[in-house]
């Protein structure tokens, strides 16, 4: 349906303003009061459906509110609720959500489904919603473990002394197992950096990396390649569907693979995205983009309320609505090039002014680190995926190696470029569209001289 593409943006802003910003409650009846005022008196009206494009336009409109309010009463029922306050609670019991991480710091993050609380004099209590908790854990914790922490709330954070597992299924055995044999065919004894890019690319496991070429890639604004992401996950889905042909049983093979490739690295939401956007291949893919986010939020919502799961929908939004247009319009100017940069400058318009709300500034590199970063990633993980198959081959760990040399030359080469602020995203949005206003002007001067 024509207009579907004005309901992502709506829905991630939403997201990720209810996420960072604002209580859920307030908007909830906000929504509330606007969706009943403006619609029961249209709905009344039947007249005022005759016309096509506002029976488009009210489908648009109902369709969005229906999935903000949604995405209100989950971000709301994400909430951590507990029995006690937060200052005299000692221990917090629940289940991980998704596979930990590691911050740039070094502290060890999870963020846990809450079930229990336990107060510093020993009182028992409930709790719900979901925790963002921090300590010194060494190794990751994978999804579905069942934790008890014990330490002390600070700034909304639970900062843990000590964890102790209560409870480790089978399926959580069978992925540790799984991937390091999986780490061992790819890194073997030798461990270099070349290899071990290709796993963290792989597997998305960073608790042993240490890369100094992830430092260098987030200053270049380029932290995004070294995340398990859609990229990651389209390479891997496209290397299967060309080992087993386009037919019925290429895609049955290919869905299957996706699916392994998910439960080996972990419920991450940029993955889970990617696969939605894979399976719901029927669906037309701007009319995709809102299917994939409703999908996600009903079944998952545990992993909505992420600021990088709502960069990840504001990049697809970017890609395919905005970079097309950006594209021809670069096209004028720099030619075929304009397809490589297209995409890069399309996510960075809408992206830089979070980054600038989270983290106070947003890296110019990026327009040129990204692309080629982009390709020398898919081509990294392409050769890990190769050792996975056929071993650690003389050839592969050459190639691999000169792929890496070249990557952490360019990252050395931009990464001392200075950040920007809003300034700066000023005169990069004029220049845009200082361009696209010549363009105008000289497609009217055109049009003139050929009716002339």
């Amino acid at each position: 349906m024509e207009g579907m593409e004005y309901l992502l943006p709506s829905f991630v802003i939403c997201n990720l303003i209810l996420c960072r910003v604002l209580p859920a409650a307030g908007w909830v009846v906000f929504f509330s009061i606007n969706y009943l005022l403006l619609f029961i008196p249209v709905s009344a009206c039947g007249t005022l459906f005759s016309s096509e494009t506002l029976l488009r336009d009210m489908a648009v409109i109902f369709t969005g509110l229906a999935v903000v309010l949604m995405t209100l009463v989950t971000v709301r029922s994400l909430d951590a609720d507990l029995s006690y306050p937060l200052e005299y609670i000692g221990t917090v019991e629940g289940t991980v959500v998704c596979d930990s991480s590691f911050t740039s710091s070094g502290n060890h993050l999870m963020k846990i489904k809450l079930t229990g609380c336990v107060t510093e004099t020993g009182d028992c209590g409930s709790a719900s919603g979901i925790l963002a908790a921090v300590g010194k854990e060494e190794r990751i914790v994978s999804a579905g473990v069942r934790i008890r922490l014990e330490g002390e709330f600070r700034d909304g954070l639970f900062i843990y002394r000590e964890i102790q597992v209560l409870d480790r299924s089978p399926v959580n055995d069978m992925r540790e197992r799984l991937i390091v044999w999986l780490e061992q065919r790819v890194l073997g004894e030798e461990g270099d950096q070349a290899s071990l890019t290709s796993c963290v690319l792989l597997l998305g496991r960073t608790e042993n990396s240490g890369l100094e070429i992830q430092e260098k890639a987030g200053k270049c604004g380029c932290s995004h390649v070294f995340a398990l992401s859609g990229m990651h996950l389209g390479i891997f889905a496209g290397i299967c569907m060309n080992l087993f042909g386009k037919k019925k049983f290429a895609r049955i093979m290919s869905c299957l693979a996706v699916a392994a490739f998910v439960f080996v690295a972990g419920p991450r939401s940029s993955l889970i995205r990617a696969a939605l956007w894979f399976y719901l291949f029927f669906i037309p893919y701007k009319e995709r983009t809102a299917a994939v986010f409703c999908f996600h939020m009903l079944f998952l919502p545990a992993s909505m309320c992420d600021p990088g799961c709502c960069y990840g929908y504001l990049s697809i939004f970017a890609i395919i609505f905005l970079s097309p247009w950006l594209t021809a319009l670069l096209h004028q100017y720099i030619g075929r090039l304009a397809t490589l940069f297209g995409a890069t400058l399309s996510v960075l318009l809408l992206s830089a002014p979070v980054y600038i709300v989270l983290n106070g500034s947003w890296s110019p590199a990026a327009i040129i680190a990204s692309p080629a970063a982009g390709l020398l990633a898919a081509a990294s993980m392409s050769l890990g995926l190769l050792t996975m198959l056929f071993g650690r081959l003389p050839v592969l760990q050459s190639i691999n190696g000169f792929i890496y040399s070249f990557m952490n030359r360019l990252f050395d080469l931009l990464s001392d470029l200075p950040t920007l602020r809003w300034a700066g995203y000023t005169v990069l949005l004029s220049a845009i569209l200082l361009l696209f206003l010549i363009n105008r002007l000289l497609h009217r001067h055109w049009i003139r001289r050929l009716k002339s």
